[in-house]
Parts: C-alpha cells; structure tokens; sequence
C-alpha cells in the first residue's frame, strides 16, 4: 500500500495529480511524500524490506530512485534520512535479485507447485474452501482489495 501511494506522488503518472486549488483541500504532495517516507524509515527492518520487495504491484527500484531524486531536489529529508531511505533501498534491491534467483531456479517447477493466479512458485500454500490451492500471501493480497474470491465470485 505504502509503495502504491509512492508510486502515485513520484511515478510515471504523477503528472496526472494536477488540483486546481491544492489549498483548498489541504493537499500538499511535498508534505506527503515527506510523511511517507518518515513511514519508510521508521519501519526499516529486514521484515519491512522483504514485503517491499514482495510487493510486485507497485514496487521498482527506479521508483525509489525518484524518490530519493524528488527529496533531494525539494530538500525534503536531511542528507541522513536520504542515505537511510537509500539503503534500506539497497536492502530491498538485494532480497529483489535474491527472489528473482530463486524463481529462475525453480521456473521449470510443475504447475501444482505455482499459484494459480499470479503463476509463482508457491512458499506458503493454503487451500480454499474451493478445493483450490493459493499461495497465502497472493490470496490475502486479492481479498484485501476485492471482497470476492475471483473463480465463485463469493
């Protein structure tokens, strides 16, 4: 969640947040992205970095990139908390090339091995009441952004 609102303040579509009254409605994205990132690095820790790296939707490492490049260039961050954000940056990147290692070494695993809706090897597999079988982490990821499992629609 955190790296989707990153995503939206510095990413490719970041021009499209044009307000025509940014006072009106209190909206103030140095501000925000200066209280995300305090986020970011009030919670730097390995388990912190895994889920960051884990989360495929939002998270590249020229999107942090930017980051640091729009905190510098605002002067949003002191020179210290930039070189924390950009380690724990680091930090991310490592488990990345970790994980995208260990996926090349098991891409030819079978089908029943991978989750059916994102085709990843499974770490944590759980069965639905469906009969189906998802990867946990996958599975809880979609029920947090839709209500429904996406094959019954229940």
């Amino acid at each position: 969640m955190l790296n989707f609102n990153l995503q939206q303040l510095c990413g490719p579509k970041c021009r499209d947040l044009k307000v025509e009254n940014p006072e009106k409605y209190g909206f103030e994205p140095k501000k925000l992205l200066d209280q995300l990132t305090d986020i970011y690095l009030q919670l730097d820790c390995a388990r912190f970095a895994k889920a960051i790296a884990d989360d495929q939707r939002s998270y590249s490492r020229e999107l942090f990139e930017e980051v640091i490049s729009k905190m510098r260039k605002a002067g949003i961050k002191s020179s210290i908390a930039i070189e924390k954000f950009k380690l724990l940056s680091e930090k991310v990147e490592e488990i990345v090339a970790k994980n995208s290692q260990s996926e090349m070494d098991y891409s030819d695993a079978p089908d029943e091995f991978k989750d059916p809706l994102m085709d990843t090897l499974m770490t944590d597999p759980v069965m639905l009441p469906s009969g189906n079988i998802m990867d946990r982490s996958i599975i809880l990821r979609h029920l947090l952004n839709s209500p429904t499992y996406q094959w019954l629609r229940e």
